[in-house]
């Protein structure tokens, strides 16, 4: 009994971890698909969260203070990452009529998600400290190459809307608190942080937003879609704002509702 328990916990887990990289995946093909100039180059609006939920979920598994429950719970819902990355990739690759700039970040994603799945027990320390050391640097291979093509090799007013940093950002912090939440850790005082710091980066992607929307010709802003995304952007917020100010850090209810508001940033360029 206690093992059909446990197994049904277990995927119970993996179906709510691996919900928002679907709804990614789904958005950002039918998007794409719906929404892209006929064979324009395609590029993930959604690869600077991933890189950015890497980089702190293998900070708490380099430096958090959890037991071995809360790692094993942690990097198991981690290990669904790849469910993203290979399908962005393969989509990238396949579908798509034209090769992607960004095929070094799609990699590098890949690679990311199988480190979860190869990483050794902590007391394993040397290995484990090398492999967390290979994850920080394949991060860093992925926003080096993600920026250099969002600034530099293909800049454009759209692709500041579709490709935005800090909503970007903002999502990668908010699946990390939500994915820690998920994965019943105690770092009350880490998830603290991640709040304040999502506050930070949604205050900073409103200003953002709203800088661009202003350099773009007015006829070219639909004003429906736009008040949406403001609106949900202020939905997050409070959702933030409950978390911060509530009594509960971990409210389930919260983080989700962020989460997922979160993820529909790019229909701002329907």
């Amino acid at each position: 009994m206690m093992h059909n328990h446990s197994s049904k916990s277990k995927q119970e887990i993996a179906i709510h971890a691996s919900l928002p990289f679907v709804l990614m995946l789904f958005i950002e093909m039918a998007l794409n698909f719906y929404s892209a100039p006929r064979n324009s180059i395609f590029i993930s609006p959604y690869l600077l969260s991933f890189f950015t939920l890497g980089l702190i979920s293998f900070i708490v598994l380099w430096k958090g203070e959890i037991c071995n429950g809360q790692r094993k719970r942690f990097t198991f819902v981690l290990t669904l990452l790849v469910i993203f990355s290979i399908g962005n990739f393969l989509y990238s690759v396949i579908f798509t009529p034209k090769h992607s700039p960004a095929i070094i970040s799609n990699l590098a994603a890949v690679f990311l998600s199988i480190i979860y799945w190869r990483l050794p027990k902590p007391k394993e320390e040397s290995v484990y400290n090398t492999m967390i050391y290979c994850a920080i640097g394949i991060i860093a291979i992925g926003f080096i190459q993600y920026f250099a093509i969002y600034w530099f090799e293909l800049p454009s007013l759209f692709n500041w809307l579709r490709a935005n940093n800090f909503a970007q950002i903002l999502l990668g912090i908010l699946l990390a608190g939500w994915f820690l939440v998920l994965a019943e850790s105690r770092l009350e005082k880490f998830l603290k942080i991640l709040v304040k710091l999502a506050l930070m980066v949604a205050v900073l992607n409103y200003i953002w937003t709203a800088f661009v929307l202003y350099l773009l010709p007015q006829q070219l802003i639909n004003y429906v879609t736009v008040s949406g995304y403001f609106i949900i952007q202020f939905c997050i917020l409070a959702m933030l704002g409950w978390l911060l100010l509530g009594k509960n850090i971990k409210n389930m209810t919260a983080w989700t509702i962020a989460t997922f508001m979160a993820i529909l940033y790019p229909f701002i360029n329907i």
